[in-house]
């Protein structure tokens, strides 16, 4: 019983060892498949520079380069401004939905105090028309 105890821990333990391996197995296979993509990459870039540049030398290529970074920098730096310019436009917008909001709040309590008022009014000309035609009544 004993001994089928500790087999059964060591089955175990072999088990989760397994596991284990097999998880690092994978890993290293997604490792190992991103390693040959970034292979493959670096091959097809070897392959455009030297299509490109059979007859330019890494010197003009590293200008050819440092040229496009710079032309992509400029780029960016204009987007950049541009989204900054979007951005304050966009809170002027919302300053001006706001301040129009609260223009348009107080026209609304403005008229629900009118339609009180109004009410109010209504109702103690009704029972002045009420009041007089008892009067006309009883003349």
């Amino acid at each position: 019983s004993k001994s089928s105890e500790e087999i059964k821990q060591q089955n175990s333990e072999l088990s989760e060892k397994v596991h284990s391996l097999v998880s690092k197995n994978s890993a290293m296979k997604l490792d190992m498949e991103d390693l040959h993509k970034k292979l493959e990459m670096a091959e097809l870039m070897i392959q455009q520079f030297s299509n490109q540049g059979g007859s330019l030398d890494a010197n003009q290529q590293l200008q050819m380069a440092l040229e496009e970074k710079a032309s992509l920098e400029t780029q960016v730096a204009q987007l950049s401004e541009s989204l900054h310019q979007l951005q304050a436009e966009r809170d002027q917008y919302v300053e001006k939905l706001k301040e129009e909001r609260s223009i348009w709040q107080q026209r609304v309590q403005q008229l629900s105090e009118q339609v009180h008022t109004m009410a109010e009014e209504k109702e103690k000309y009704m029972a002045q028309i009420r009041e007089l035609e008892a009067n006309v009544a009883e003349l």
